[in-house]
């Protein structure tokens, strides 16, 4: 949001001022912006938990997505990776389902809670590949990698920044990424697709967001100044820094995206019974 305020600043000669407003998996925010003016003086960064999965996940979501707000444009993605616990000697995808279907109902994911891309990962995983697995949700990411260090859990759908470097130490093996394609963030690992689970892509991304009715040539400008930022060479080295790709889309190309990205997702938070913790 920061890197994304000082571009724009600079482009448009505005100054554009970050108001955190965390909780409740950045609905507190959302509404905000749903209820502000639509002059285009208040935006939203957000990403597809506010999106696609929270209206999912929270029975009494005060806003719907598609009309309480105008799409701005996607700006950028994160994969997650697939990490094992280096103690059980798994080398690929398969390594794993195997192991799950050897022992039913025994083998454990961890995630940084109910409802979060790791969790979600895990259970689009058990869905695809048939396989009983028992979710152990954690109250963040370090914890939840821990868990998986330890050998308490077999593996877990983790965020590539923070792990890295556990990778490179040996304390967690990874084995796959969740990519559509390989991620030039990691880009000696093998996807979850090529292992023969199709369309298996799990990314969490990021876009800007307007109040509804934000009047057309404000939202037009504002995507096609994120569209120059995007492109330059310097953002994406940020990106890269950031465990991110740039994945710019708008109008109809981002609304169309959001629509297959909730019907994925709601059917996997449906078909697993998943509540907001």
């Amino acid at each position: 949001s920061r890197f994304l305020a000082d571009k724009l600043g600079a482009s448009l000669g505005q100054t554009l001022l970050i108001d955190n407003r965390p909780g409740a998996g950045g609905n507190i925010g959302t509404e905000m912006v749903v209820r502000a003016g639509n002059d285009g003086y208040t935006l939203l960064i957000a990403g597809s938990p506010t999106h696609v999965i929270n209206p999912y996940l929270y029975k009494n979501l005060s806003y719907n997505p598609v009309k309480a707000l105008s799409q701005v444009a996607l700006v950028a993605s994160a994969p997650n990776l697939l990490v094992v616990s280096p103690g059980l000697g798994l080398t690929s995808v398969d390594d794993l389902v195997k192991l799950a279907r050897s022992k039913p109902g025994q083998i454990s994911f961890s995630s940084a809670g109910n409802g979060t891309s790791g969790h979600l990962a895990g259970e689009l995983l058990r869905s695809q590949a048939k396989v009983e697995l028992m979710h152990v949700p954690y109250k963040g990411q370090a914890d939840a990698i821990s868990a998986v260090i330890r050998g308490e859990v077999a593996f877990a759908f983790v965020a590539i920044p923070g792990t890295l470097a556990l990778v490179k130490d040996g304390r967690i093996k990874a084995i796959a990424v969740t990519s559509a394609a390989r991620s030039r963030l990691v880009p000696d690992l093998p996807t979850v697709t090529q292992a023969g689970y199709k369309d298996f892509e799990v990314l969490a991304w990021y876009c800007m967001s307007a109040p509804a009715s934000t009047p057309a040539p404000i939202v037009n400008r504002l995507a096609a100044e994120i569209e120059k930022v995007v492109n330059e060479p310097a953002t994406k080295d940020k990106f890269t820094q950031l465990g991110m790709e740039p994945n710019f889309k708008k109008g109809q190309d981002f609304i169309a995206y959001m629509a297959k990205e909730s019907a994925k997702w709601g059917k996997v938070i449906k078909d697993a019974n998943i509540v907001a913790s």
